[in-house]
């Protein structure tokens, strides 16, 4: 039995206005993601915001530092991108080198 994972978005037509503060900066915003997914997306950014902060030379500003987050959020983005592609060729390949098996056992030859 398998557990599913709670919905991260609320139902079509209920999006909502909300405030969201990183960095100092406050942005409201609207979105129909759950509270859950807003937490974890704001502790996300927060925690690269922080991050980059303790890095980074001073004097960036606080727009600097954002732009360094968004970049850095969207590398990360795009290497998860690229390993899932991967991924699914992967599982691909042998889910049809399986089934090559699979229909030659069924047809009584060999196994591949």
């Amino acid at each position: 039995m398998s557990e599913t994972a709670a919905p991260s978005f609320l139902p079509k037509g209920s999006a909502k206005i909300t405030d969201i503060a990183v960095g100092g900066t406050q942005v409201r915003v609207k979105t129909d993601a759950t509270p859950t997914l807003l937490k974890r997306t704001k502790e996300l950014v927060e925690s690269k915001f922080d991050a980059l902060a303790d890095k980074t030379v001073s004097g960036l500003t606080p727009h600097q530092l954002s732009v360094l987050v968004a970049l850095n959020l969207a590398e990360e983005l795009l290497e998860a991108q690229e390993k899932l592609r991967v991924l699914k060729r992967e599982v691909t390949n042998t889910t049809e080198r399986l089934l090559v098996r699979v229909e030659a056992h069924l047809a009584g030859g060999q196994d591949a």
